[in-house]
């Protein structure tokens, strides 16, 4: 089975493991780099179940407990994949993939504290662990430690300077320190990274970044590349309402009021009562 998986015969290294467990049903091995090449097809489900296999016929495997942790993450069940995770930063304390794949389920499941030093774990172990930095800046802002979290991106940033979302991450918590001169300069480098990745680009990345942009623009009464930036977001994103009126906005603060006050009911829309539906927002033009 390995010799074929190796060899790019997948159905046949599939075929070869089957027999090797009929053979041998205890051998653990066999489960797991079944349910390995089960996943990689797509077939999640059915890759769980060879991991759950694979845990039983030895608990101490590490890799299977934590195949079988990180699937069951990837099928959102995070509080079972706690349980695995632990298992295997028990049984290997000093692998740091294994402490980064639990953090991020104790995060979803709100124990932050924990999932800070398990973070924290995954650094020490690993020189130059850009995720774990930068997920790390994530949680350290779920925890309204934004500092520490500008650090922690900062971190991210120059381990890879042409990671995007890591200087959008920065530029966000920037923006909630109120440094806006190094959000607006984050936000556009990971723009400019973005643009430059022509078929790979992140679209909702682009977007977000655009309306980050034009926020900042407005703050800053560029009210014309604030347009810009958010005519941007439009093009990939027309029927956003709330950019439609956020661009009412600065084309209000240019003198435009009514073009720009038509944007804004547009987007945000007015407040209406009626006898019979009650109280409703209208959006659309005003009649």
């Amino acid at each position: 089975g390995v010799v074929l998986n190796c060899q790019s015969r997948e159905s046949e290294a599939i075929k070869a493991y089957k027999q090797a467990i009929r053979v041998e049903p205890g051998y653990a091995d066999s489960y797991n780099n079944l349910g390995l090449i089960i996943k990689k097809r797509g077939n999640q489900e059915e890759a769980l179940q060879r991991f759950k296999q694979a845990v039983k016929a030895d608990p101490d495997y590490v890799e299977a407990r934590n195949n079988l942790g990180v699937t069951l993450q990837e099928l959102d069940q995070h509080e079972a994949a706690l349980e695995h995770l632990e298992k295997a930063t028990n049984i290997s304390p000093n692998v740091a993939f294994i402490h980064f794949n639990y953090a991020k389920s104790l995060r979803i499941e709100g124990d932050l504290d924990k999932a800070l030093h398990e973070y924290n774990q995954a650094i020490n172990l690993k020189v130059g662990y850009f995720e774990a930095y930068n997920n790390r800046g994530t949680l350290l802002e779920d925890l309204h430690r934004y500092e520490d979290a500008k650090k922690s991106y900062t971190s991210a940033v120059q381990l890879n300077p042409e990671n995007s979302l890591a200087f959008s991450n920065r530029g966000l918590v920037e923006k909630k320190l109120g440094d806006y001169t190094g959000a607006f300069r984050d936000f556009s480098k990971a723009l400019e990274l973005e643009n430059h990745r022509p078929g790979l680009s992140d679209k909702d990345l682009r977007f977000r970044l655009n309306v980050n942009l034009g926020d900042i623009l407005l703050y800053f009464k560029k009210f014309s590349e604030a347009i810009h930036a958010y005519d941007a977001a439009l093009e990939i994103q027309p029927d956003s309402e709330d950019v439609l009126a956020f661009k009412g906005n600065a084309v209000c603060a240019l003198g435009r009021l009514e073009a720009g006050l038509q944007m804004k009911q547009e987007g945000f829309g007015i407040i209406s009562f009626d006898s019979k539906e009650g109280v409703s927002i209208k959006h659309g033009p005003t009649v």
